[in-house]
């Protein structure tokens, strides 16, 4: 009997947060019956499901249209994950993989702002690297990383980000049409390349990460001496990580179709 309820308990948490998981970006009103057609549960079973997570706050439902959305618990929850490092703690084994593969820094960066800020580093364990501090901030407009943001923003904002460049090596890119071209290359290809845009004899390639929603949640970069940065290495480089950003997009929510430029064979 014990065994019985245990079993039931959990195939109700099972389909309780199968409901929530109908939510997305681009679905996120749902009526009870696209959740029960969706979920392939019975109406009465979805009705009760939902009222349950209604009245706990994981949903809310418009008293006009009766459309539910996802409740002020599932922002709390997710707020106290972001806060407490979940995409860190996430992203730390697959950074630790890279770096044993090419012995290169890896760096995961997130967006504050008009700003990409370090937000977790797997060091090389070369005497010749390319570190950064953690919480050190850099701009968006020079380099690799911070193009991994800057593709996926609107025109207008992307223009203004650009008002402010100024040349920081010989390589900074300063010509608004160039860095235009790299960004739609960037959303075609899923990786941008850099040589000593912001760093003299500094190369990286860096990748978008996707939660959910249409912008990058972060970007994973590689990056070390333009002279270890060979043809070859960066040739082996991209597909690897890409395929650890595609893995990481998807746990974090991202829509396989919608991540398709991280696919390896693109």
């Amino acid at each position: 009997m014990k065994g019985n309820i245990k079993e039931d308990g959990a195939s109700a948490l099972k389909k309780g947060l199968s409901v929530l998981s109908c939510f997305s970006w681009q679905k996120s009103r749902r009526t009870l019956t696209e959740i029960a057609r969706e979920l392939n549960l019975p109406l009465p079973t979805a009705a009760r499901l939902t009222k349950a997570l209604e009245e706990e706050g994981f949903l809310e439902r418009d008293k006009k249209s009766k459309l539910f959305s996802l409740g002020f618990q599932c922002y709390l929850l997710g707020s106290i994950a972001k806060k407490t490092g979940g995409l860190r703690t996430m992203a730390l084994p697959y950074m630790e993989d890279l770096r044993k593969k090419f012995n290169e820094t890896v760096n995961l960066y997130v967006r504050e702002g008009d700003s990409r800020v370090c937000f977790e580093q797997v060091e090389s364990s070369l005497n010749l690297k390319r570190s950064a501090k953690l919480g050190d901030r850099f701009p968006l407009w020079a380099g690799a990383s911070g193009r991994c943001f800057i593709a996926f923003m609107p025109e207008e904002e992307v223009f203004r980000i650009l008002d402010e460049v100024e040349s920081l090596t010989p390589n900074t890119i300063l010509d608004k049409k160039v860095v235009m071209e790299k960004n739609r290359e960037l959303r075609q290809l899923g990786y941008s390349l850099s040589v000593s845009e912001r760093e003299q004899g500094v190369s990286s390639v860096a990748v978008p990460i996707f939660d959910a929603s249409p912008q990058p949640a972060a970007c994973m970069t590689l990056s070390g001496p333009t002279a270890r940065f060979t043809e070859e290495m960066v040739r082996e480089l991209i597909p690897a990580l890409k395929k650890t950003c595609m893995e990481l997009s998807l746990r974090l929510g991202a829509e396989r179709r919608s991540v398709s430029l991280l696919e390896t064979g693109g």
